[in-house]
């Protein structure tokens, strides 16, 4: 009886190790989900500022530490995105019919949020295929629905 019981907890064992190396030599990263909230705040905020006549200030819209944001193209490719930034980027890419702009917020390097913009509106003068922006200089003028770098103070 003792021998069968070590002989299945053997087996149980090898099965566990087995099991656990399939597992983990098949792992995939974990993906970035968007920051929906934020591409909504920001979606919002270029809508109230063309009502209101106000700017676009990504500092007034976040409420983390961020140092940098880049601002990339639709349609820019994970390779394109994680070169530019200097690490690999693990970020699921929302690439829809309403998406437009990917920002990708870092503070000292390192990656903190990315959002996309989900309005009808443009944002027009920034550098193809990506813009990078200091946190003081990530403002923006809206005008009829077309949103223009604020020219560094």
């Amino acid at each position: 009886m003792g021998r069968a019981l070590i002989a299945v907890a053997t087996v149980l064992g090898i099965c566990f190790v087995i099991f656990g190396g399939v597992v983990y030599l098949t792992r995939d990263e974990d993906g970035i989900a968007v920051d929906a909230i934020l591409s909504e705040n920001i979606s919002r905020s270029v809508a109230q500022a063309q009502r209101d006549e106000q700017r676009v200030d990504l500092r007034q819209l976040t409420d983390f530490d961020w140092d940098q944001v880049l601002i990339f193209a639709p349609g820019t490719p994970r390779e394109a995105i994680s070169k530019a930034l200097g690490f690999h980027f693990y970020g699921e890419l929302p690439y829809t019919a309403e998406t437009q702009e990917v920002f990708v917020f870092t503070n000292r390097g390192k990656f903190v949020r990315f959002a996309d913009y989900r309005g009808s509106g443009r944002f027009v003068g920034l550098r193809r295929p990506f813009q990078e922006l200091d946190a003081n200089d990530a403002v923006w003028d809206v005008r009829d629905l077309v949103a223009r770098l604020r020219p560094p103070a």
